[in-house]
Parts: structure tokens; C-alpha cells; sequence
């Protein structure tokens, strides 16, 4: 058995299940409360929103750093001088973590381009496979449809076998008692077969009474021939005869 078609039909019901899960997630009215987890699913996309939260986090930590330590614009003390030093030191600490997550998060967007034109691919391929599935369920259903119909014409079809006068069914087992065991059609089969024999037995039988009774027509033709001969042959006798009766007559 095929199932090829099964596991495809399988895996488009998963991708549209997926998609149809993300169309159900409702929009927030209030974006200010809106939570991106709640919204990207996809594994690469959720790997970029968190590198870029973490991004946004380390941004935030170095502004509110920088606004916590604003740079003095005259440091004379060695406790200044070398506080600067150390903000300094600090702040390039973490704009090099900051430089280095933020090609992370390009890293990471080239990733999710790329999985979302494969995933694009693979959703329309699943698309086109699975509307060639359906239009072959559709021609299947017709054919079906019209299978039906045909077994239905077939089966109240006015079959010309079931008007023939056939023996019935238990004085044809009686006859033949080794047709018990056949199956409703084969058992018709063997009436039909019977009423054949029959009749080309009987017709056979007509054909030699229709060439006796040609027969007795040729010889009772013949006959009437030969008693009109006969007539003639009386009537030219009688005919002869009449001078001797008169003859005899006169005598």
C-alpha cells in the first residue's frame, strides 16, 4: 500500500495547523503590554528576539551607565582622575560585549532570513502538494459518484435473461441435484444453459417435423396428381364405352 500520500497529507495538516495556530493568537489592544513571546514560535526567530533582547538589555545598561557616570569635565583629584579612568575603562568594556552581540543579532537575522525563505519553500511546495491531494480526492469522489451511478443502472437494468420462461429453481435442482452448491449466477447460468439445450432440441425437432410435412404435402400433391390423371383417364373410357352400350342397346 501506498503512503506516500498519508504522511504528505499528514505533514500538510501539521504545517497548516501551525500557521492556523498563529493566525489564533489574537493582537493586543494594548501594545504597551504586547509580549513578542507570545506572538514568534519559529525556533531561529525566537533565538534573534532573544539575542536582540539581550542586545536592547546590554544598550540600556550602557546608557543608564554612562547617565550614572557622566564624564567630569576637570578631574584634579587622583580619585577623580582615576574614577574617569575606570568609567572609561567600563564603558569600552561594554561597548565591545555590545559590538560583539550585535553581530551576533546580524548572525542571527541572516539565520532567520534564510529559515523563513526555506520555510516559505517548503510551505508552498506543501501548498502545491497538498492541492494536487485534493484535486485527486475530487476525481476520485467523481469517479466513485460515477461508479455508483453505473452499479445502479446495471442492477435496474430490464435484463432480457430474467424474462425467460425458465423451469423453476426447485424443479430444476431436482433435476439436476448436482447444482445445489452453485452461487446465485452460476446457478441462473446453468438454467439459461439448460433452456438453451432445450430449446435448440426442440427446434431441432421442429425442423424434422417441418421437413416431414413437406414431404407429405410433395406426396399428397403428387397423389392429387395422379388421381386427376385418373379421373381423365375414367372419363375417356366412359367416353369409349358409349357406342358399344348404344349398340348393345339396339341389339
Amino acid at each position: 500500500m501506498d503512503t506516500s500520500g498519508s504522511g504528505a497529507l499528514s505533514d500538510n495538516a501539521e504545517l497548516a495547523g501551525n500557521v492556523a495556530s498563529a493566525r489564533a493568537i489574537p493582537l493586543p489592544t494594548d501594545f504597551a503590554s504586547l509580549y513578542p513571546f507570545d506572538i514568534v514560535k519559529t525556533p531561529h526567530n525566537r533565538r534573534l528576539l532573544e539575542h536582540n533582547q539581550k542586545l536592547k538589555e546590554m544598550f540600556l545598561d550602557l546608557v543608564a551607565y554612562q547617565n550614572a557616570n557622566p564624564a567630569h569635565p576637570n578631574p584634579l583629584s587622583r580619585n577623580e582622575i582615576d574614577h574617569e579612568i575606570e568609567v572609561e575603562r567600563e564603558i569600552a568594556k561594554k561597548k565591545k560585549r555590545f559590538r560583539a552581540q550585535l553581530a551576533i543579532v546580524k548572525t542571527a537575522f541572516r539565520d532567520s532570513v534564510m529559515k523563513t525563505r526555506e520555510e516559505k519553500q517548503q510551505t508552498a511546495e506543501a501548498k502545491k502538494e497538498n492541492d494536487a491531494l485534493v484535486l485527486q480526492l475530487h476525481n476520485l469522489k467523481y469517479e466513485e459518484e460515477s461508479l455508483k451511478k453505473e452499479i445502479s443502472a446495471a442492477r435496474n437494468y430490464d435484463h432480457k435473461y430474467t424474462k425467460l420462461p425458465l423451469i423453476p429453481v426447485e424443479e430444476f435442482l431436482e433435476q439436476f441435484p448436482d447444482c445445489k452448491d452453485l452461487s446465485e449466477r452460476e446457478l441462473m447460468s446453468a438454467r439459461i444453459e439448460h433452456e438453451y439445450k432445450d430449446r435448440v432440441k426442440l427446434e431441432e425437432c421442429r425442423q424434422e417435423k417441418l421437413k416431414q410435412k413437406q414431404l407429405l404435402i410433395a406426396e399428397v400433391k403428387k397423389r392429387k396428381e395422379d388421381l386427376g390423371k385418373l379421373d381423365e383417364s375414367v372419363e375417356k373410357f366412359i367416353e369409349a364405352g358409349i357406342p358399344i352400350e348404344t349398340a348393345l342397346a339396339k341389339e
